[in-house]
């Protein structure tokens, strides 16, 4: 005696929604790091030209604190060029009078 197998159909949920928000994503900002008209070349001339000017203070500094400062000066939010911190003169003392 052969016995046929029972077949059982079983029933699949269907697939949960998503909620609307989590569907639709915040468009993403794209932000560039300068100005339009100033590209990564122009950026890299000016940090040689800072570079130098360090060198030739005889200051130390990385090659990315000149990128850095040289981003900001074309952009324009930067100063011309750090100001170096110069010690003041220590002020004379009093002479003291002769009788």
């Amino acid at each position: 005696m052969v016995m046929a197998k029972k077949t059982v159909k079983t029933e699949v949920p269907a697939k949960a929604k998503k909620p609307v928000a989590a569907a639709k994503a915040a468009p993403v900002k794209k932000t560039t790091t300068a100005k339009k008209g100033v590209d990564s070349e122009a950026i890299r001339k000016k940090a040689e030209e800072i570079y130098y000017a360090r060198i030739a203070r005889g200051e130390h500094g990385t090659a990315d604190s000149d990128w850095h400062q040289a981003e900001e000066l074309l952009k324009g939010k930067g100063k011309a060029a750090p100001k170096k911190v110069v010690a003041k003169p220590a002020a004379k003392k009093p002479v003291a009078k002769k009788k």
